[in-house]
């Protein structure tokens, strides 16, 4: 019988949550508009996160994709202090 939310699960609304607020306030890049990270999900291995989000200026979707890309290991890092897991999941943002 499979448990109700499973380890993933888990650690994927966490990096949300942590995603949003770390995206929000540090994060100053003027490429970025209004970002709301709507959703994330892990492999299995815990290796990868795709990371789902969406903008107010849309015009800017594939720019903000790329920066957010290449923040990914700032995100990462600042991700890493604040889990409690041996590993942190590289990020891969998808508009």
């Amino acid at each position: 019988m499979p448990r109700e939310f499973s380890r993933g699960r888990r650690i994927a609304g966490l990096i949300q949550k942590e995603l949003a607020v770390l995206v929000q306030r540090e994060m100053k890049d003027p490429r970025l508009g209004m970002i709301t990270i709507n959703d994330a999900k892990v492999s299995r291995d815990l290796a990868y996160a795709d990371v789902y989000f969406t903008m107010l200026p849309e015009a800017n979707a594939e720019t903000a994709e790329t920066v957010l890309n290449d923040a990914g290991g700032y995100l990462r890092s600042q991700l890493a202090k604040i889990m409690s897991t041996r590993t942190t999941p590289k990020l891969r943002f998808h508009y």
